[in-house]
C-alpha cells in the first residue's frame, strides 16, 4: 500500500507543490537539448523542498543548476559527468516560494546552451514543524555552510517516540531542506557512502536513509524488541543508545546496556552513612557490529574498567526503566549513563563518556587499557588514582554530566559541560536555579598526565544558560568559532531553571559564538512553545555542513520508481 501511495504522489505531485515546464528556449535549433527539460516534485512526500529535473541531450552534456527564488539566484553544477541523460536533484530550496530553474548545458567542444524556464512551488511548512525561531544571524562572521539538527518534542511531560524532524538551515536560519522522519531522534552524523544514519529516541532501532528521503536500512536491538520484518537487520544487544559511529573498516560500534544483579550498592546520593544494598544495575558496553548482517564482532564490558565503588548523582536513578522494570519486577540503577565515543585512528583509541560519573576515559583500544581519566578526583579507589589527568589551572572547576566531548584539529579536547549538581553524592550540590553550563576545550599533556583550560563559555553575565540533558559544542575549522548545541533546557512554570527531566517548560536552541574576548553571539535558532503550553522542545546534537551536495550521496528517483520506507511500528518489547 505504501509503495502504491508513492507512486501515485509521483505522478501527480504533493500537496502545496506544483512544476510547469514553458517551451524550450532553443525548441528544435537546439543542438544540445533532445526535448525540452522537464520538472516535477520529489516522490517521497516527507523531504519535499526538493524538485527533480529530467535533462536529454544530443550528445555527451554535462548539466549546472541556476535557480531564483526572488530574493537569491544560485548556481550549482550537477554531481555527474558527461552523459545524454540526466536526472537532476534541485535542493536548498526554502518553503512557500516560486523558484524559477533553467539548466544549462554544456558539451565536451565547451558549446553551451540554456534549458526552457521551468517553475517550482515549495509548499509551506506543515503545521506540525517546531517552532523555529532566528534570534540572531550573522553570516559574514558565521562559519560557511549550513546547520543540520534534529527536533524532538515533548507533549504534556511524555517524550513523543512517532515525531520527529531532521532540519537543515541557511545562514540566515531559513529553512532549506527537512524530512519528517515520524521517528524521535538521538544522535545523528552523515555516512561515508554519503547516507544518514540516526539514532531512534527510544534506543532500540537505528536507521539509514538518504537525502531524498528513502530508508535504506534498519537495524533492530532485539534482546528487548521484536524485530517487524525480515528487511530489519537484528542486533542480539538490548539496546543502542546515544552514539552509533562508523569505524574505518565499515562496521559500526554504538553504546549498548545489560542488565546486572548487584550485591552492594548505594541506597542513597546524599546520606554516606545509609547502607549498601543488593541493586539491578544497568551497566553499559561498546559493541562493534557487521552493519550488513548485525553478528557482533566484539563486545567490550565497560563496568570492567570501572571503579565498582564509585557513582555519582542520578546513578540511582530509574532511566532505564521502560526496558528493564517489568522484566526485573523492580527498578533498575542507571549507574554509568555511558554517553558518547570518539574513535581515534591515528592512535587506535576510544573515548568514552560516562556522564553519571562525571568523567571521561580514553583507552588504547587493541589492549582495552586505561590510558587516562578526566573528571572530578574524589571517590576513586588507589589503584585508578595513576590514571587521573591533573589541572595546571589553579582552582579548576570540575565538570559534571557532560555531553559530546571531540577532538578538535589542533588536538583539543571540547565538551559540553551541563554541570548537574556540580558536586560528588554527599557533597553539598548546586541546584538549577543556580547553577549553569559551560562550553570548556582543555589541552592535555598525555606525557605530564596533565590539562589546562584554553577556552570556556558560560553566557557570562547577559546570556547565562544551563542545560541538565542533551547538548553538544563543536569546533568549526574555517573561523575557528564554536557552533553549541544548548539543546535540553528545562524549566518550572513560573520560569525557573529545573534539574528534573521532563519540566513545565522544555525548549531548545543552537547558536554559534566566536573566540573574542568576550565570544561574540553571531548565530541563535530557538524553539520554544512557551510557558503554558503542552508542548516542549529538545535537540540533542547539531552540525554545521559545507551544502547539500557535497556531504550527502544525491541518487534522484524516477517518476516510476518504488520508494522504500520501512513501516513505523509500536516499539513493540519482548516478553519472553
Amino acid at each position: 500500500m505504501m509503495r502504491f501511495l508513492l507512486t501515485i504522489v509521483a505522478l501527480f505531485g504533493l500537496p502545496g507543490c506544483y512544476a510547469k515546464s514553458q517551451p524550450p528556449w532553443l525548441g528544435a535549433e537546439s543542438k544540445l537539448f533532445a526535448r525540452a527539460a522537464t520538472i516535477r516534485p520529489n516522490p517521497v512526500e516527507r523531504v519535499p523542498l526538493v524538485a527533480i529535473v529530467d535533462v536529454e541531450g544530443k550528445v555527451p552534456v554535462k548539466a549546472t543548476m541556476i535557480v531564483s527564488d526572488g530574493d537569491r539566484t544560485w548556481e550549482q553544477a550537477w554531481q555527474a559527468g558527461f552523459s545524454k541523460r540526466h536526472r537532476v536533484a534541485v535542493l536548498g530550496m526554502r518553503p512557500d516560494r516560486e523558484h524559477s530553474i533553467r539548466i544549462k548545458l554544456e558539451d565536451e567542444s565547451g558549446l553551451i546552451e540554456y534549458s526552457n524556464h521551468l517553475t517550482f512551488q515549495t509548499p509551506k511548512l506543515p503545521n506540525n514543524f517546531p517552532p523555529l525561531e532566528v534570534v540572531k544571524a550573522e553570516p559574514e562572521r558565521m562559519e560557511p555552510g549550513l546547520t543540520m539538527f534534529a527536533t524532538n518534542v515533548w507533549r504534556s511531560k511524555v517524550s513523543v517516540l512517532d515525531y520527529g524532524f531532521i532540519v537543515i538551515v541557511d545562514n540566515e536560519g531559513e529553512v532549506v531542506w527537512f524530512c519528517e522522519t515520524v521517528d524521535r531522534i538521538a544522535d545523528m552524523r552523515i555516512l561515508k557512502n554519503g547516507h544518514i544514519l540516526y539514532q531512534h529516541g527510544n534506543y532500540r532501532y537505528a536507521y539509514e536513509i538518504d537525502i531524498l528521503g528513502r530508508d535504506h536500512n534498519r537495524w533492530i536491538a532485539r534482546n528487548l524488541t521484536i524485530v517487524p520484518d525480515q528487511q530489519s537487520v537484528a542486533i542480539p544487544i538490548d539496546t543502542t543508545h546515544h552514539d552509533i559511529i562508523e569505524l574505518p573498516n565499515g562496521n559500526f560500534a554504538t553504546l549498548a546496556t545489560e542488565i546486572n544483579e548487584i550485591e552492594e550498592f548505594p541506597t542513597s546520593e546524599f546520606d554516606p552513612d545509609a547502607p549498601w544494598m543488593p541493586a539491578h544495575v544497568v551497566c553499559d558496553a561498546v559493541i562493534e557490529f557487521d552493519r550488513k548482517t548485525g553478528e557482533i564482532v566484539s563486545r567490550f564490558e565497560l563496568r570492567d574498567i570501572l571503579d565498582p565503588k564509585r557513582f555519582g548523582y542520578i546513578s540511582l536513578g530509574s532511566f532505564w526503566k521502560d526496558k528493564y522494570n517489568d522484566r526485573i519486577g523492580g527498578f533498575s540503577r542507571d549507574w554509568s549513563h555511558a554517553n558518547a565515543l570518539v574513535y581515534l585512528p591515528e592512535e587506535d583509541a576510544m573515548l568514552i563518556s560516562f556522564r553519571h560519573l562525571d568523567c571521561i576515559y580514553k583507552l588504547d583500544w587493541s589492549t582495552k587499557q586505561i590510558k587516562w581519566i578526566l573528571g572530578d578526583p574524589g571517590g576513586w579507589a588507589p589503584e585508578f588514582e595513576q590514571y587521573l589527568l591533573r589541572p595546571k589551572d589553579s582552582g579548576f572547576q570540575w565538570f559534571y554530566h557532560q555531553h559530546s566531548p571531540q577532538l578538535t584539529p589542533r588536538g583539543t579536547l571540547m565538551l559540553y559541560d551541563n554541570g548537574n549538581y556540580r558536586a560528588r553524592p554527599f557533597d553539598r550540590a548546586t541546584m538549577a536555579p543556580d547553577n549553569r553550563s559551560r562550553i570548556l576545550e582543555l589541552k592535555i599533556d598525555e606525557a605530564e598526565m596533565t590539562f589546562k583550560t584554553v577556552f570556556e563559555y558560560n553566557g557570562g553575565d547577559r546570556d547565562r544558560f544551563y542545560c541538565p540533558f542533551y547538548c553538544e559544542a563543536d569546533w568549526l575549522p574555517a573561523t575557528k568559532n564554536i557552533l553549541v548545541t544548548d539543546g535540553g533546557h528545562v524549566e518550572l512554570a513560573d520560569g525557573t531553571p529545573n534539574d528534573d527531566v521532563p519540566g513545565e517548560r522544555q525548549w531548545a536552541r543552537v547558536f554559534e559564538i566566536t573566540r573574542d574576548s568576550p565570544p561574540q553571539k553571531v548565530f541563535e535558532i530557538k524553539f520554544d512553545s512557551g510557558l503554558g503550553s503542552s508542548l516542549g522542545w529538545s535537540i540533542y546534537r547539531s552540525n554545521r555542513i559545507r551544502g547539500l551536495y557535497g556531504p550527502f550521496r544525491i541518487d534522484p528517483p524516477s517518476a516510476s520508481e518504488e520508494i522504500q520506507l520501512f513501516p513505523r511500528d509500536r516499539h513493540i518489547k519482548r516478553l519472553d
